[in-house]
Formats: structure tokens, C-alpha cells, sequence
């Protein structure tokens, strides 16, 4: 029987320093952080309920599913025109089209050849200017119904006199 009043005795002493050191500032401290840490867990956990959040969430998720997919898509067609060979056929053009570059860029032609061709660029640029300027031009001062008219009569003529 002594045992046990003395076992009671130490539960109930260490009873009390546990409750005195509870009472300490350091412990409450952490209890203070602890409370503080729920509270903060509480209020995420009920801002996740929002609609809006939910909506949020839902949206990020389809977003990711459309990632899957379109990556899915890439991944297939990839393969499809590694099958069809037509990369194959894209990188045998790219090297061609490199080796006449070389060979072009090291006589002093090439340079020349550039030159030709931004001018031509340059004056079909003018041409279709032109062109622009002539046609806009024409449909207010009827030249264009006056030429159809001349076809006309042209036509009337040579088929009369094929009669």
C-alpha cells in the first residue's frame, strides 16, 4: 500500500510542476503562437470555401487538364511528322538552302545579288503603288466603265465582221 501513496504522490507532484511550468511565460508564449497559428489555419481553411476561391481553384484545375491535352496534341504531331518524314525533308532544305548561302558569301555576288533583289522588291513596291493609286483613281472618274464599254464595242466589232 506504501507503494501506491507513493506513486500518488509523485503523479501528483509532477502534476504541479507540469501546472507551475505552464504558468511560465515561455510556455504561454508558445501556447500564444500555437493559438495564433490555428487561428490563422481556421480562417485559410474557411477562405477556401469562398465561391470565388472555389471558382478560382476549378479554373486552375481545368487549366492544368488543357495543359495535358495540348501537350498530349504536340506530343502526336511531332511523331506524326517524324513518320511522315517530312522533318527529314525540312532539314535537307535548311542544309541546301545553307550551302548555297556559303557558297554565295564567299565570292563578292552575293552581295551584289542582295542589292538586285531589294531593289526589285523596292520597285514592285512602287508598281503595286501605283497600281493602288490608279485603280482607286479610276473608279471616280469612271475609266474603268469607259474601258469596259471599249471592250464591248471591241467585241461587237469583231464578232460582226466574223458573220
Amino acid at each position: 500500500m506504501s507503494d501506491k501513496l507513493k506513486d500518488i504522490k509523485d503523479t501528483a507532484s509532477d502534476a504541479v510542476e507540469i501546472i507551475r511550468e505552464l504558468g511560465t511565460p515561455e510556455v504561454q508564449a508558445s501556447l500564444e503562437n500555437i493559438r495564433e497559428t490555428a487561428k490563422i489555419a481556421k480562417e485559410l481553411v474557411d477562405s477556401l470555401k469562398d465561391p470565388a476561391i472555389v471558382a478560382n481553384i476549378e479554373n486552375v484545375r481545368k487549366t492544368a487538364e488543357s495543359f495535358e491535352k495540348s501537350s498530349a496534341r504536340m506530343e502526336t504531331t511531332v511523331a506524326e511528322l517524324k513518320s511522315s518524314g517530312l522533318l527529314n525533308e525540312v532539314k535537307g532544305a535548311v542544309g541546301s538552302a545553307r550551302t548555297a548561302m556559303d557558297s554565295f558569301g564567299q565570292g563578292k555576288g552575293m552581295g551584289d545579288t542582295m542589292d538586285a533583289l531589294k531593289e526589285m522588291l523596292r520597285s514592285m513596291s512602287e508598281l503595286i503603288e501605283e497600281v493602288k493609286l490608279t485603280v482607286a483613281s479610276s473608279h471616280t472618274k469612271d475609266i474603268v466603265k469607259n474601258v469596259e464599254a471599249s471592250v464591248r464595242d471591241t467585241r461587237e466589232i469583231f464578232s460582226q465582221e466574223s458573220k
